[in-house]
């Protein structure tokens, strides 16, 4: 497989975009002068390929291959139904490094592409606050396999009002372009309370500190964690530190001054997770350690006992993609699992992009129009997937509650 850099962006250093060819097909600008075509349909494979989301963003553009892959092979794959036809694809990856800024700037060379027709991602909330307005305007779908801030379909919202827009009555004026298959995490919110207090046994009046990272994922995630910790009477200490800043020892310290019996921590890097809870450990910080799905990295977050909550389920566990997880081992050694729900965005647009060409012709607003009405009857997280007028996904998977092992294995404590 070729790859070449066709571009740098001045506005990150050290940080460029790569359009690369997938299952075979060439390498392809990100600017283009032509119009979509529906006997090589192109789209965007994009995520934090560089940076310290890296690990998550490469497992993510794995799976994406993965799917790619068997999809122009013809290959059975969970959801398409057989005869379906399917419009084979070709993809550009762009990195964003979990960046507002460098979403935007990769936006703004997406949409110029005519050829392009859909996006996947973008990977983060805070990409989607950025670059997901700028994509709307161009005319370009994008659907997400880890982007869980509810604003973001919510229509009610500033986030939402820029992708979509309703009257009084709830009828759509503005048409739906992000859709993800990931819940919101105003189910993370409530899944990681209850687990706090049913399953770890804080009881009212008990101290528990949660700790956010001054960016669009992790505030409202912490705040309605906080919100439902402080209804049923929990002392809560509401903190906030910003992702740049790795010294955690304030916050360790006042964990153990506070005699917290539980800390929950949500960020979108990994390796921030394992240090706070090292510095915590430091201190002599007894209580438990609950890190929200940006911190699942089994090869960054590794400290035995530490919870993390995701919509991550392991993928290994899966008996429908045990053969794609077996192709993806063969081909990239051991997926984290994060990047799992990426293969099912993919097909959503996979599938989207074949029924709008059942014509020979299509579009982008075709293809967001028919991605809207994919309707997958299995999927490789091992459940249907469809999506609701706002882009919310219908079925798919819950979050689920995983414990470090001696070894560093995540082991699933409390199924989604």
């Amino acid at each position: 497989m070729r790859k070449v850099i066709v571009l740098a962006f001045a506005a990150v250093a050290g940080v460029s975009v790569v359009a690369a060819s997938v299952a075979g097909a060439d390498s392809t600008r990100l600017a283009s002068t032509a119009a979509p075509s529906c006997k090589q349909a192109l789209i965007a494979l994009t995520g934090p390929y560089t940076g310290g989301a890296a690990t998550a963003g490469a497992d993510q553009k794995n799976w994406g291959r993965v799917f790619l892959s068997n999809w122009n092979a013809g290959k059975p794959i969970p959801g398409v139904p057989a005869g379906f036809k399917r419009t084979k694809l070709k993809a550009l990856e762009a990195d964003t490094a979990l960046n507002a800024q460098l979403a935007a700037t990769v936006a703004v060379q997406l949409r110029s592409n005519k050829d392009l027709l859909a996006v996947n991602g973008f990977s983060g909330s805070q990409e989607n606050v950025a670059g997901g307005p700028i994509l709307r305007r161009g005319g370009v779908p994008f659907v997400s396999g880890s982007a869980t801030r509810a604003s973001l379909t919510d229509p009610t919202t500033l986030d939402g009002r820029v992708l979509k827009k309703t009257d009084a009555a709830g009828k759509i004026l503005r048409p739906v372009f992000f859709r993800r298959v990931v819940p919101t995490d105003k189910r993370q919110a409530a899944t990681d309370a209850a687990f706090v207090l049913n399953k770890l046994g804080i009881k009212s009046g008990d101290p528990v500190m949660t700790v956010d990272q001054a960016e669009a994922y992790s505030i409202p995630l912490i705040t309605l964690i906080t919100q439902i910790l402080d209804k049923a009477g929990v002392k809560v200490s509401r903190e906030s530190q910003p992702a740049a800043q790795t010294d955690f020892t304030s916050l360790a310290n006042k964990a153990v001054a506070q005699k917290a019996k539980v800390v929950v921590f949500a960020g979108q890097v990994a390796s921030n997770a394992q240090l706070f809870y090292q510095q915590l450990k430091v201190k002599g910080f007894t209580g438990a350690f609950l890190g929200t799905d940006g911190s699942f990295d089994s090869s960054q977050f590794t400290v035995p006992g530490a919870y993390i909550s995701s919509f991550s389920l392991d993928i290994n566990d899966v008996p429908v993609a045990k053969p794609f997880v077996a192709e993806f081992t063969k081909k990239y050694g051991q997926t984290i699992s994060f990047g799992a729900p990426s293969f099912v965005a993919v097909q959503a647009i996979a599938m989207g992009i074949s029924m709008s060409c059942a014509d020979g012709k299509t579009s982008r607003g075709e293809v967001r129009r028919e991605i809207g009405k994919v309707k997958m009857s299995n999927s490789l997280l091992g459940a249907p997937i469809a999506f609701d007028q706002f882009g919310d996904v219908v079925g798919g998977v819950g979050f689920t509650m995983f414990q470090i092992g001696g070894n560093g294995t995540y082991n699933v404590v409390q199924k989604g």
